[in-house]
């Protein structure tokens, strides 16, 4: 049985246990442990574009996103942004400097209004600790985080701005599509400027190679979302 630390006065406690089921970390719970993390959870609400901690902060929160999407950012040393990730409804986030009592290795800012939930560390690592399927689930995660790292890595050194381009709308494809009647809308809004700095270019690049899909009706931009309408042709591009 955990211990919970009273709830803060500026979170809104409570999460709902069907939330909680949906999250990966906790799939393989029964009824009464998933009730035993609700007691460990307050939720907070962000509004878009939001710094949620920053890059040298002191890490003591483990995050889960119960809505909306938020970035995880590194700036570098002349002050240029690197979106390293774009996380969405059911991830998590904060887990390392939790685990090895470290500052925050990088910033977390919400790409639209997001709602968390937030787990201290001692109830974190308690619940490590009582629950071994949590740790391996989290390994799994990690691992799949990190390769997907290391693809966006080395896809950044190697590939074109066209090939690079193709790869992330794909991803955003698979991760915030929606159907389309012409295709598959990416339901998350990002700038040029955010994609640029996802995938190692200037916004204008970013622009013009969009506009050059567009012509070639491998998408279709004439709405506020962009519109796959080709997804074989980006994979094409892709090696």
């Amino acid at each position: 049985m955990f211990v919970s630390k009273p709830k803060r006065d500026d979170a809104v406690p409570s999460v709902r246990l069907d939330t909680l089921r949906s999250v990966p970390l906790f799939r393989d719970f029964d009824q009464a442990e998933l009730a035993e993390v609700a007691r460990l959870v307050t939720t907070r609400r962000y509004a878009k574009h939001q710094t949620i901690f920053r890059e040298g902060d002191p890490g003591h929160t483990f995050y889960l996103i119960l809505s909306g999407s938020v970035a995880v950012v590194r700036i570098g040393p002349e002050g240029r942004e690197t979106i390293l990730s774009i996380l969405k409804e059911r991830d998590f986030f904060g887990e390392m400097s939790v685990i090895d009592t470290s500052v925050r290795a990088a910033a977390v800012r919400t790409m639209t209004d997001v709602e968390v939930g937030l787990i201290e560390r001692e109830d974190f690592l308690n619940l490590i600790e009582s629950n071994p399927k949590i740790g391996r689930l989290l390994v799994i995660a990690l691992s799949e985080r990190l390769r997907a790292a290391n693809k966006l890595i080395a896809a950044t050194t190697s590939q074109d701005i066209r090939s690079r381009l193709a790869s992330l709308l794909l991803n955003l494809m698979q991760n915030f599509g929606e159907a389309a009647p012409n295709g598959t809308r990416i339901g998350l809004r990002l700038t040029n400027q955010e994609m640029a700095n996802m995938i190692g270019t200037t916004r204008e690049t970013v622009n013009r190679t969009l506009n050059r899909f567009w012509d070639e009706r491998t998408i279709d931009m004439r709405t506020s979302h962009v519109i796959i309408v080709e997804p074989d042709r980006l994979r094409e591009l892709v090696p």
